[in-house]
């Protein structure tokens, strides 16, 4: 058993090399399958031939055989799959019309010409439709003359097949030809099924690869967002000890004053006024840092949550952009917010909103201005009909052309090896898309930089409460 098994293997490789991919080595196999099943009925006719005392036909079934055999030498010998390939299609579909006219015709033959079919299976070996299509031309062509000679043959009576041969050859060649076109379908079929469930794997490997590669991208834009309310937060906070600082040294040169009796009014006065421009420059500052840290635990809450609730559109990008204040100025980016004069109060995912400005901006300033000593970003808001349009464009280097039609696909980037992963725009597209029920678009008629337009509806409701909602 062990040696059929190795020796069906070694026929089935001796075309293969190790350039050749899976789905040329399948080709392989198929032709090599249909020739030796051909050669095999060969053996089978060829004898059937000589048990009934036709030698001469015997010839053209086991020469196909012998063709066969010599040709699979060249091939592995050579490697040239083509030229096999043709020798092989042009010899399956020729010899079995030659014996089919040889035994006189088609009722004589028993419907030999059907063998031929097995050729046409064979041309889908080739890669190019036109020449598939030329050999089945070949292969009607071949019927019609039989047809058409088929009278003819007849009456010259060259030959008298038994009816029971005939017969013979009529339930052989039906039942073989439709049982290679069966293996054939079901070797397909299973390694159909077989390829579309490695492609489903392979496909989920790769969604589960690409949502923790979104996580990780959320997780460094959260990175990012804490470390610039960390550098925010330090400038006010750092000024604040300054302040306390000061009101320490006043207060100690009051106390000396007092105990020294030489407290004067003018010298109290001036207490005063230092005491009271300080506490304004420490209050101040605190709650600049209260805001900061307000709106970063109000983002990263809503980043993390995802919760669905009401808020201020325009406020809410302030207090999203704050965050961003000492990045924008690293890069030396002004930002100009041009907002609706008007209030948009929205009932959506104001996470996913965040989410989606950082994104942007981050995208503009690692994108847009490089090699540039400044820039501007310029966000601009309006509500219509029930949507808010948020347009969020840049003076900068703008979108390559052939960047362009893909922008919005994962893991397109011009900066894979400066950090870039290419997920930052996909990851905007699916939460608008997909979260907010949204679209977004690049303005490709925007010359002076690259400019996104996002379309968002005003209020997304909760799966419980649309209606007509049915169990089906």
């Amino acid at each position: 058993m062990e040696l059929v098994k190795n020796t069906l293997s070694f026929i089935s490789s001796i075309a293969d090399t190790p350039q050749n991919t899976q789905e040329e080595k399948r080709q392989h196999i198929f032709l090599i399958y249909i020739a030796g099943l051909m050669s095999t009925g060969g053996l089978l006719w060829g004898s059937i031939c000589l048990y009934s005392n036709l030698p001469y036909q015997a010839m053209i079934p086991f020469g196909y055989g012998i063709i066969t055999s010599i040709n699979f030498t060249y091939l592995y010998l050579s490697k040239n799959f083509q030229v096999s390939q043709a020798i092989q299609i042009f010899i399956s579909l020729l010899l079995p019309f030659l014996f089919h006219l040889s035994l006189g015709g088609f009722i004589a033959s028993g419907a030999m010409v059907l063998w031929s079919i097995t050729a046409i299976l064979g041309a889908f070996t080739f890669k190019k439709a036109p020449t598939i299509i030329a050999w089945f031309i070949l292969y009607i062509v071949l019927v019609f003359i039989s047809g058409i000679l088929d009278e003819y043959i007849v009456g010259l009576h060259l030959v008298e097949v038994p009816t029971h041969i005939s017969i013979l050859f009529f339930t052989i060649n039906i039942s073989t030809v439709s049982f290679i076109i069966f293996t054939l379908f079901y070797y397909f079929v299973g390694s159909e099924r077989k390829f579309r469930d490695s492609l489903e794997e392979n496909l989920q490997t790769l969604k589960s690869a690409q949502e923790q590669l979104i996580e990780a991208e959320k997780m460094s834009s959260l990175g990012g967002l804490v470390a610039g309310v960390a550098h925010e937060v330090n400038t006010p906070l750092g000024i604040s000890i300054t302040a306390a600082s000061i009101f320490k040294g006043e207060i100690k040169t009051l106390k000396e004053a007092v105990e020294t009796n030489t407290l004067s009014k003018s010298a109290l006065n001036e207490f005063i006024e230092n005491i009271m421009k300080t506490d304004e420059l420490l209050i101040k500052n605190l709650d600049r840092a209260a805001l900061l840290i307000r709106n970063f635990k109000m983002i990263s809450v809503d980043q993390s949550t995802d919760d669905l609730r009401e808020f201020e559109l325009n406020s809410y990008i302030k207090e999203v952009v704050s965050t961003l204040h000492n990045e924008l100025k690293h890069h030396k980016v002004t930002l100009t917010l041009d907002l609706s004069p008007e209030s948009i109060h929205m009932h959506s995912y104001p996470g996913a909103i965040a989410q989606i400005i950082i994104n942007l901006l981050q995208n503009s300033l690692l994108h847009g201005f490089e090699g540039m000593q400044e820039g501007e970003i310029i966000i601009h808001t309006k509500c219509e009909d029930a949507k808010v349009e948020i347009s969020c464009r840049d003076n900068g280097k703008g979108v390559d052309f052939e960047i362009a039609p893909k922008i919005f696909e994962p893991f397109i980037t011009t900066k894979r090896n400066q950090g870039g992963t290419g997920l930052g725009l996909n990851i905007t597209y699916n939460l608008i898309v997909q979260q907010l029920k949204g679209i977004i678009n690049l303005d490709t008629s925007y010359t002076k930089g690259a400019s996104f337009i996002i379309v968002l509806p005003l209020k997304i409701e909760k799966p419980h409460e649309t209606q007509g909602h049915y169990a089906i």
